[in-house]
């Protein structure tokens, strides 16, 4: 059968009053461990907490076997206030003096001396060898092992190993005990580690303050000198005579060469000036000026003019003389007549004559220039010498304030180690003989109770029994809790329920086998669910199963329950595998495929020997499946499922993170989680919830296959 677009079914009845499609909480924020859980993990890890239950007990036992009982010896220390603990005055005499006494301290430091490395192995040191401790010779547990190496560290701690002190902060009683195998061995260590302690304590308070002040006024006298060498030398090296004298020199020569170089730097700025506008000048200023100027219309060594005049007197001179035809007369006009055309054709002729000197201006300004210029190169390296005098006097005075500062601080430090070398020596006779006043008076701390040994045998045996008896039950509690928060899988669906925050739909034991859609109570129960439920008032039409794991059992849950609807409900009914082609379930309802799957907008089904039911074949190369189809080819899709069929069961592959998959769980009418009982993982269940969740679809809750009771009944019932 190929659904194509067809005409819509009949009228649907009409929606019972029933409550609405139940909607998945959000992830709860954690895990919470319940008495039924810790229960559960009792009984599927039965050999782990057996285990942790047998170990402790098993190690009580062992400790039983091998320690002997022991004979404790005990002694008491009485520790007294002296001024030992009281103090007095430090060596210096400058230090504070000691007078209040905190007992319990004293008593506490007392005690920590005589347990001691030092005192433990002078004890042993001190005693005849195997008096106290027995040989190495003897062969480790029970002639197993080797015998350990004779060394007095590990002698040492054995020792300490098996002493014991007690103390009261009401009293100053120290309470010491020592418990070895034999009464005797116990009573010699005791008094050995006394006696040990008293000598220890003498060498420890032994007064040696005279000689301490003796070293230390013998360096100090040392310092001294070397602190009068090193004044010396640094006043040599600064070449000082008298430093307030010699700063008082080095300031008055550096004010001094301040001021000429202020007055210096003020006079090359007004020679710097003159110079500027005497060049400025002498730009503006010619070369050469006139000296005079002419003009005429004379050409130069001309005398017409003046012929002229002469030849007009002689004319007149002549006609009164001589007839007005005399020839030479005639020749006198020709020559006036001549002279007359000369003089008006250079009428119009213009001469000029100009002469110029040179400007005495610009010589003045020049001898003045040549002056400024030397004025100023001699300005420029006078300023140069008294910048280098300047400099110099500065430096003179910063060393002679370095050194001002150093000699200040060394004197300083002569002063103070001056007072201190004199208060030393002055208490150097008050140190020996208050020393001799020490080595005179009785201890402190003196033996109250020589040591003795108890009149019974101390036995912890039964003390180790009992303790690995608590220590088994307190290790297989701590297992179950561990193991419950630590599985790594659900094993109820109870536990499911609260661990996903999802309800249990349906609970399929392992016995039940779900083989060519059979009809099983709990398969009925999960179908008559799912089909009651309802969604905006209308029956479930698309149906999910979303993996968990591969081998989660959602391809036989949702078999069985598309053929439990279409065979008891007689609904039309499709099955949807999205993770192989479909061959699986067309064998086991007795199909068999004989077409290929062709165009991916529809769906090729094939029917099966229970009617009303179909199995779609190569369902992963439609557009259910393919990310690249629109979300509105999708929807076509699924709205002509919906109109040719009453449900449609989905098996979703257990890859499904791509867009495609995110899509369709997302348009779908409810999704139903599918996992197997202690084998699914619960972060890949609780990442399946997520993902179905993240992506906007409706999650109504989980089924839950190869579920076994693990809890008996009446257990159970308690719990519950």
């Amino acid at each position: 059968m190929s659904l194509v677009p067809s005409a819509g079914r009949g009228a649907a009845p009409a929606a019972l009053p029933r409550a609405p499609l139940p909607q998945a909480p959000p992830p709860a924020p954690g895990f919470a461990l319940a008495p039924r859980d810790i229960l559960t993990t009792i009984f599927l890890r039965k050999r782990w907490i057996a285990l942790a239950f047998l170990v402790p007990v098993a190690l009580s036992l062992a400790a039983a076997l091998v320690i002997r009982p022991r004979w404790p010896a005990e002694g008491l220390l009485l520790v007294q206030v002296s001024r030992e603990s009281a103090g007095a005055a430090d060596l210096t005499g400058t230090g504070p003096t000691v007078v209040s006494v905190e007992m319990p301290k004293v008593v506490q430091s007392e005690l920590e001396i005589l347990l001691s490395d030092v005192v433990l192995r002078r004890a042993l040191e001190s005693a005849p060898p195997g008096s106290i401790l027995s040989g190495t010779g003897e062969r480790r547990l029970f002639g197993l092992l080797p015998p350990a190496e004779d060394s007095i560290p590990r002698a040492a701690q054995r020792l300490r190993q098996s002493m014991m002190a007690l103390t009261s902060a009401t009293s100053n009683l120290i309470r010491v005990s020592a418990a070895l195998p034999t009464r005797e061995r116990s009573v010699a260590a005791l008094r050995a580690v006394f006696d040990a302690y008293a000598a220890q304590r003498r060498e420890i308070y032994a007064q040696t303050d005279a000689a301490v002040l003796s070293v230390e006024t013998d360096r100090m006298a040392s310092d001294l000198r070397s602190l009068d060498d090193e004044i010396a030398r640094v006043r040599s090296g600064a070449r000082i005579l008298d430093l307030p004298q010699d700063i008082g020199l080095a300031n008055t020569r550096l004010d001094s060469t301040t001021t000429r170089i202020d007055a210096l730097r003020e006079r090359k700025a007004s020679t710097d000036a003159q110079l500027d506008a005497a060049r400025a000048r002498l730009a503006a200023y010619p070369a050469r000026v006139v000296a005079a100027a002419e003009t005429t219309n004379l050409a130069p060594n001309d005398d017409s003019r003046n012929e002229l005049t002469r030849l007009v007197l002689e004319r007149r001179r002549m006609a009164l003389q001589y007839a007005p035809d005399w020839p030479p007369l005639r020749e006198l006009d020709q020559r006036i007549a001549t002279l007359q055309q000369s003089i008006a054709g250079n009428r119009n002729t213009r001469f000029e004559t100009v002469r110029e000197v040179r400007n005495p201006a610009v010589e003045q300004l020049s001898l003045r220039i040549a002056t400024l210029e030397v004025e100023a190169d001699a300005a420029g390296k006078q300023m140069a010498e008294l910048e280098s005098q300047r400099a110099e006097a500065r430096a003179r005075a910063d060393s002679l304030l370095r050194v001002e500062a150093q000699l200040r601080d060394l004197g300083r430090r002569r002063d103070a180690m001056e007072a201190s070398f004199r208060q030393i020596a002055n208490r150097e006779t008050g140190a020996r003989i208050t020393e001799d006043a020490r080595r005179s008076r009785s201890p402190s701390v003196t033996v109250a109770q020589a040591p003795v040994a108890a009149a019974q045998p101390r036995d912890l045996r039964p003390a180790f029994v009992v303790a690995g008896v608590l220590g088994g039950i307190l290790a297989a509690v701590s297992a179950a809790v561990l193991l419950t928060l630590f599985r790594r899988s659900f094993a109820t669906t109870d536990e499911a329920a609260r661990g996903l925050g999802l309800p249990g739909l349906a609970s399929i034991p392992p016995n039940v086998k779900l083989i060519g859609g059979s009809t099983t109570p709990q398969v009925t129960d999960l179908t008559a669910m799912l089909l009651d439920a309802r969604s905006g008032g209308e029956r479930l039409a698309v149906i999910q199963f979303v993996a968990t794991d591969a081998e989660d059992g959602r391809s036989a849950i949702a078999l069985t329950v598309a053929a439990e609807m279409a065979r008891s409900r007689g609904l039309r009914t499709l099955l949807v595998d999205l993770e192989t082609d479909g061959r699986a379930y067309l064998a086991a309802m007795g199909s068999h495929p004989v077409h290929e799957p062709g165009d991916p907008d529809n769906l090729l089904a094939f029917n099966t020997a229970i009617p009303n039911l179909w199995v779609a074949y190569g369902a992963r190369e439609s557009i259910l499946g393919d990310a690249h189809a629109g979300i509105e080819r999708t929807v076509a899709l699924l709205a002509r499922l919906r109109r040719d069929l009453d449900v449609v069961v989905i098996v979703a592959p257990t890859e499904a993170e791509d867009y495609a998959m995110r899509r369709l769980t997302a348009l779908v009418d409810a999704n139903v989680l599918a996992l197997r009982a202690q084998r699914t993982d619960k972060s890949v269940v609780r990442a399946a919830r997520d993902s179905v969740l993240s992506a906007g679809g409706r999650l109504v809750g989980f089924v839950m296959s190869g579920e076994r009771p693990v809890l008996p009944r009446r257990l159970a019932q308690l719990v519950s």
